[in-house]
């Protein structure tokens, strides 16, 4: 079974083995491991698998023909998907948005093989696509009636930190949290990384340098699905800058703040950038509001690092680039994410009911003087706050000092303390935390 994915897998049985024909939609971003999914799924069952391109229906149709050995025809190919009789068989659609925008009548042919001549006989039709923000918004009303059809749609989301760890098992906390951080939990990008190598060589390697398989992935993703790239990379850059704000963004760009309300609007329905909101507790007028958040990995470090010294990148090798403009501030970009594996760290203790408090909602409250990385708040009125602290050798009592004061400032009483540190602790909060039971260090090492 693939890494992380014991759930979907047993979706995808669960729905093989029920009575009839069904159609499952399966979609999420580009390298977050669809295809590896549906191909591990159907190993050992009778399946046909399709790429559909880019192209015109009749090209599609003569692609589908000739895979199939057969007449390009629509009933010549459903003839010979059918050939083999078996109990059910499984026929993926990988792309599928490439043919139902170019083939007007894809999806009502594809609904003859499921329910028209062949009746009696059993189909898992699975429409795979990376186009997920087409498959939320503009998918239903381009299929029309079809999609009544569609028995179930599963959205594969990236993996987590956890699972990036068990991807590689002889790297430190530390180079793990590196890796996460510039790539995200995308699969597709980790498989491109040499085990053998250290986190920062194959960053260098493989995102830095300019004959990096990587290197322009971050433009492409903003290029394939966006118009007008040039007005986004200025807003992405400003962002990845410090900007957080619409204010900010329009101060620095020069674009109205209609314009970039939009552009950010596109942007968050891509998933490559969020907004961020404070929990809801009683200290609202201090919560920030209206804050973004660039959401992909890379493109956040595309934008922070390598977009600013673009012409650097063609005089130097990605090495030397690394050690001028990346290495010593990494740390720092790092913990922007290690709040999210932090949060992810209270999700899992959670469900293994291992928290002093039975969690609703695990979020961060931003403040106008300062942030609450982690607010998880329960249903008997009982929380759980948090610091997460990468970019510091030592968190110290201070630090647990300003999170009281954070937590004033958001009107949240502080029933337990759970204290974050990408490296140690000092004496003072060792000795809260041996007489305190509600105050609770965690190191990498406990992650």
């Amino acid at each position: 079974m693939l890494l992380g994915r014991a759930n979907e897998s047993k979706y995808l049985e669960n729905l093989y083995q029920k009575e009839g024909s069904q159609i499952l939609v399966l979609y999420g971003r580009e390298g977050v491991g669809k295809t590896s999914l549906l191909l591990d799924f159907v190993k050992e069952k009778e399946h046909v698998y399709y790429l559909a391109g880019a192209v015109s229906e009749k090209e599609q149709l003569l692609r589908m023909a000739d895979q199939m050995g057969c007449e390009p025809s629509y009933d010549s190919v459903f003839e010979k998907i059918q050939e083999k009789h078996c109990r059910k068989k499984v026929v993926i659609i990988d792309e599928f948005h490439n043919a139902v925008r170019n083939c007007e009548g894809f999806m009502d042919e594809l609904l003859r093989l499921v329910h028209g001549s062949w009746e009696n006989r059993s189909v898992l039709l699975i429409l795979s696509s990376s186009a997920f923000w087409w498959v939320e918004n503009d998918m239903v009303s381009q299929i029309g009636k079809a999609a009544y059809e569609i028995s179930g749609f599963l959205k594969l989301k990236e993996l987590s930190f956890l699972d990036l760890v068990r991807f590689f098992p002889d790297y430190s906390i530390a180079q793990c949290m590196r890796i996460f951080a510039v790539c995200g939990g995308v699969p597709g990008i980790w498989t491109t990384f040499d085990k053998k190598l250290s986190a920062d060589d194959n960053i260098i390697l493989n995102i830095v340098d300019r004959r990096g398989p990587l290197f322009d992935r971050a433009l492409s993703e903003i290029s394939e699905k966006l118009r007008e790239p040039a007005v986004y990379h200025s807003i992405l850059s400003r962002m990845a800058a410090g900007c957080d704000k619409l204010n900010d963004i329009y101060n620095e760009t020069g674009f109205s703040r209609a314009k970039i309300s939009v552009y950010l609007k596109n942007l968050m329905e891509i998933e490559m950038v969020s907004k961020v909101y404070s929990a809801k507790v009683r200290g609202s007028e201090n919560a920030k509001k209206g804050i973004y958040r660039i959401e992909n990995h890379l493109v956040a470090f595309y934008f922070r690092y390598i977009f600013p010294h673009l012409s650097d990148t063609e005089r130097m090798d990605g090495k030397a680039f690394f050690e001028k403009y990346i290495k010593d501030d990494l740390r720092d970009f790092e913990a922007i994410f290690f709040k999210d594996v932090c949060r992810e760290c209270i999700s899992l203790m959670a469900r293994a009911g291992e928290l002093p408090v039975k969690v609703e909602e695990v979020g961060s409250w931003c403040g106008k003087v300062g942030d609450i990385d982690i607010l998880a708040m329960g249903e008997d009125g009982q929380n759980i706050a948090g610091i997460c602290c990468w970019e510091k050798d030592v968190l110290t009592y201070e630090d647990y000092e300003w999170l009281m004061f954070c937590l004033k400032q958001a009107k949240v009483s502080s029933d337990h303390i759970y204290l974050f540190s990408g490296g140690s602790f000092d004496d003072r909060l060792r000795e809260l935390a041996a007489a305190d039971p509600n105050v609770r260090l965690i190191d990498p090492g406990m992650l």
